[in-house]
């Protein structure tokens, strides 16, 4: 089972990384459904607008669905970010940048897959049990105990795509919600809850 970041930092040291490749940051992957704004029309949830690869498990039903006031766009500037059900927030102003295309497979991954950054890569992974693949393409299981998977590359972008990674609190609470926002060269913002 993967299920933490360290899951996936050893799973990843067998085989998914490349010679002299480090992880940066591993995403923290909350429950939930992301959101979208795309050329200033929200969509909550985010509906994948480009082509994704597909998950054989489905969304867990213990996900909290998007509140409706977040769906029917009734919150003001951040407060979608008291929503439970949102995991996170792509920004952009078309369907074709970054964030909306990391978000996109991330979506698809139905809470499976994993945003990672790397000094070689910012890339979407997801355990190859949640894949179809061909025996001949499918990858050897890490050998380490409990895990028995190994990580597939969904999504990836050289590491000049990103222009900035900050944590930072949103939200109109006092101690705010904290969220790592991914500033994409392209102008294309990515906020996950962490």
């Amino acid at each position: 089972m993967v299920a933490t970041p360290k899951d996936v930092a050893k799973a990843a040291e067998h085989g998914w990384l490349r010679p002299g490749e480090a992880f940066h940051r591993i995403f923290h992957r909350a429950p939930g459904f992301l959101a979208s704004t795309v050329a200033g029309r929200n969509a909550v949830p985010h509906a994948p607008a480009n082509p994704v690869p597909k998950c054989k498990q489905e969304v867990s039903e213990t996900y909290l669905k998007p509140a409706d006031l977040t769906v029917r766009g009734d919150y003001l500037g951040d407060e979608w970010v008291h929503d439970a059900g949102i995991r996170g927030w792509a920004t952009a102003a078309d369907s074709g940048q970054l964030a909306i295309r990391s978000a996109d497979v991330l979506a698809a991954g139905n809470g499976y897959a994993w945003l990672v950054a790397t000094n070689q890569r910012i890339a979407v992974v997801i355990p190859d049990r949640f894949v179809d693949l061909p025996a001949s393409r499918a990858p050897s299981p890490a050998p380490l105990p409990g895990l028995d998977t190994s990580l597939i590359t969904w999504w990836e972008q050289p590491p000049n795509a990103v222009r900035g990674i900050r944590d930072v609190l949103l939200g109109r609470t006092f101690v705010g919600a904290p969220f790592a926002s991914i500033d994409f060269a392209d102008g294309s913002n990515l906020l996950l809850r962490q």
